[in-house]
């Protein structure tokens, strides 16, 4: 699976799944959108921020939640 794609069905889970995304939820999904590795669940949410499709949840370090309003232009 090719990394954008892998992105928007990790994308996709997360608006079907909502609430609050860390790094051991994403940890803790089915391969291949899930992974064992922490720093690649962190690489993946940081990707999904950047492109505005993630909003980072104030007081909580390195947790996110769905941004509704928008994300990357299409």
């Amino acid at each position: 699976m090719k990394t954008i794609d892998l992105l928007d069905a990790l994308y996709s889970v997360m608006r079907d799944q909502g609430g609050v995304w860390t790094t051991r939820r994403v940890m803790d999904l089915p391969a291949p959108l899930g992974t064992d590795q922490r720093s690649v669940a962190r690489q993946r949410l940081d990707a999904l921020a950047e492109r505005k499709q993630l909003l980072p949840m104030p007081g909580h370090d390195r947790a996110f939640r769905v941004n509704h309003a928008g994300g990357e232009e299409r």
